[in-house]
């Protein structure tokens, strides 16, 4: 990308000079021209890349005035203000360019860290749901709850450093098995291309072999959400439509017809895919009851598949700090660590503030009240000691302002609902920006406050 930037630079420039030899041989620079048209060249540069390519655009413009000279083209006394003008407009749509490619870097930032928080949010909700349906109709015949094989799993993958190994996948499909009737199903890591292995990393039943070229398997990579056999190509709720109108967790395709190089040995082709986007991994499903083959099930693989692999990828990320804090959220560690590289790349401030609430009576109470006062974009860790409780939150793209607006709203919160403020009473509160040191020393550093 940056070798592109400076290639293009040049070849504007030498594009803008030789273009003024063709339509201008005596003044193929418009120095004497009513306009100078040759610095359209490093104004576009300017406006596309910025000041640094701008004035080395400027640079060959000037170049060009020097050697003109030397094949017969005199230009009389240099044109100072021919080149100081030139130079002014080149430095105002450099710095023009490069406000707004900030602002717009920022604005993007913004827009997919929003994107994967609310992901992150719609599965951590359907999980709940389908844990709470399932807990109502199985209670008896099935006692172990989807949260409670969730945290097991987040366990497991915290004492494997976020790798998708051999035993971490083990459990993920176990809980495939129990919650989604699988019978022979395999499940195949990819790399950090993204590219497929050869081998299964965890199976079950009579396994699932890996055929690259199957139709199934091609169309789940390429569209990046579950693919599963009909019968009647692409409905939804009853009606024939198109793959851009599916909903976003099933995505189905019409095998029980066309040539035989687009058959399918697959009932699920299923990825492993982050909220960011990487892919983990590729569940293939052979065997599985016919009744149960319907499109709740597919939503209920796809988010136990996202979830398993967001809480990979935060472990990957967090392996630090969840070794020192075994008991911190993955996602909260591995959101810290994404501030602080937002702050040292593009200046973008977020902000972490501690509650300390001394036991007694009162303290689940408390933390509670705080717990519902959280922001959609914010994280949160309620961390529990010998002498009560610390309650973290992380919150993303917010400066000094944020911080007193949440101070001000916890401290009203708790005077009204609890009838405590912050300050006294067993009550404390600190705080402090992110800034670009290492994530795990400004942890540390403000779990330490205690007063």
């Amino acid at each position: 990308m940056i070798l592109d930037r400076w290639l293009e630079t040049f070849a504007i420039t030498a594009i803008a000079v030789t273009g003024g030899f063709l339509l201008n041989s005596s003044d193929p620079l418009f120095v004497h021209a009513r306009f100078p048209w040759v610095w359209f060249g490093p104004l576009l540069i300017a406006l596309r890349y910025g000041i640094a390519p701008g004035l080395v655009s400027t640079g060959g413009i000037c170049l060009a005035l020097l050697v003109m000279p030397r094949f017969g083209l005199p230009i009389g006394e240099f044109p100072t203000n021919y080149v100081l003008g030139g130079l002014l407009m080149v430095l105002i749509t450099g710095q023009f360019s490069d406000i707004w490619s900030k602002r717009l870097r920022h604005a993007n930032q913004l827009s997919n860290h929003t994107s994967e928080r609310f992901e992150q949010l719609s599965r951590a909700y359907f999980m709940v749901r389908l844990s709470h349906d399932r807990l109502e109709q199985n209670l008896i015949s099935r006692p172990v709850t989807l949260r409670d094989a969730m945290i097991n799993l987040r366990n497991l993958l915290a004492k494997h450093d976020g790798r998708m190994d051999s035993e971490t996948s083990a459990a993920l499909l176990s809980i495939l098995m129990h919650y989604c009737s699988l019978e022979s199903a395999a499940i195949y890591p990819a790399n950090d291309d993204g590219e497929l292995l050869d081998v299964p990393i965890a199976k079950c039943g009579k396994g699932a072999p890996l055929n690259r070229d199957d139709l199934l398997l091609r169309s789940a990579i390429e569209s990046g959400y579950s693919a599963y056999q009909a019968i009647n190509r692409h409905i939804v709720e009853g009606r024939p439509s198109a793959p851009s109108a599916l909903s976003s967790a099933v995505w189905s395709v019409d095998v029980s017809h066309g040539e035989s190089n687009e058959q399918t040995s697959y009932l699920v082709v299923a990825p492993m895919r982050t909220s960011s986007g990487k892919l983990l991994g590729l569940l293939l499903v052979t065997e599985m009851p016919f009744l149960n083959l319907h499109r709740e099930t597919l939503q209920i693989m796809g988010v136990l598949l996202a979830y398993s692999s967001d809480q990979a990828e935060s472990v990957e990320r967090a392996r630090d700090i969840l070794g020192l804090f075994p008991d911190c959220p993955p996602n909260f560690a591995a959101e810290l660590i994404k501030t602080v590289r937002l702050k040292r790349d593009l200046h973008v401030s977020s902000a972490l503030v501690m509650v300390q609430v001394m036991a007694d009576s009162r303290l689940d109470e408390i933390c509670k009240t705080m717990e519902r006062q959280q922001r959609g974009l914010d994280h949160s860790w309620l961390r529990t000691t010998d002498w009560g409780a610390q309650f973290v939150t992380l919150m993303p793209f917010s400066g000094p302002a944020s911080i007193e607006g949440y101070k001000s709203r916890i401290h009203e919160i708790l005077q009204r609902q609890v009838g405590r403020s912050t300050g006294q009473e067993g009550i404390t509160m600190h705080s402090t920006s992110v800034t670009t040191d290492d994530p795990l020393v400004q942890l540390v550093a403000l779990l330490e406050e205690k007063q």
